[in-house]
Formats: C-alpha cells, structure tokens, sequence
C-alpha cells in the first residue's frame, strides 16, 4: 500500500524540515513547500492526500491558497488542515473551506491522529 502523501505549505523551513522528518516517521510521504504558489504547484503535480496548509505566509496567503485549490475540481475534495497560531472557529474553518484546523504549537500525536483520521476516512 502507498504511503498517503502529506503537502506541507510554509514559509518557514525549519518547520519543514522537522514536518518532513517527523511525517516520515509516522509513515507518510511529505512533499514541502515554502510559498503559496508552490503549493498550487505542487498541490496539482503530487495530487496530496492532505494538505497541512500555513495560513499566515507573505505573498499568497493559506486562505488565497485554499481557495484557489478549492477551484481545482481535482484537488477541490483534498482534506486542508489550516495550521495556524491563532485559534479559529469552527464557522470560521468551514467558511474558509478548510476540513479542520490545527493550533501552533503543535502536539505530535494529536497532529498525526488528525492527519490519519483525514487520510483514512478517503
């Protein structure tokens, strides 16, 4: 069986580099990318079976990156994690077109029990 490909979207690549380690390690396959055109790119070429979606980033923003996926019929059904400092509500996740949302910093085991019932539930 492949590994579930995870995208993660952030402009700071410390994060990347720890997601990229640590995802391997829970059995995912990680594609990273540092701006939010990259991950459109990506997003189109990878086809990701979730996306763990930064939302502050200069540039494009997470919320401009979302909705342009959401435009994307082949990546419109793509569960997004909006990873972010700030806690938002559920109302506001949902508007965005996220499928949920997670709070920096982050728990390890909660992050890889979210991203497993995401990926498993396709």
């Amino acid at each position: 069986m492949p590994r579930p490909i995870i995208l993660v979207v952030d402009d700071d690549a410390p994060i990347l580099l720890l997601m990229r380690s640590l995802l391997r390690e829970f059995g995912f396959e990680p594609v990273t990318a540092g701006s939010g055109e990259d991950a459109i790119a990506a997003a189109k070429k990878q086809r990701p079976d979730l996306i763990l979606l930064d939302r502050n980033m200069p540039g494009m923003s997470g919320d401009e990156v979302l909705q342009e996926l959401r435009s994307d019929d082949g990546l419109s059904a793509v569960p997004v994690l909006i990873v972010s400092g700030e806690p938002l509500a559920p109302e506001e996740v949902r508007s965005l077109g996220a499928t949920g949302h997670v709070l920096k910093p982050f728990d390890v085991p909660s992050l890889v029990e979210t991203i497993r019932g995401h990926v498993n539930a396709g």
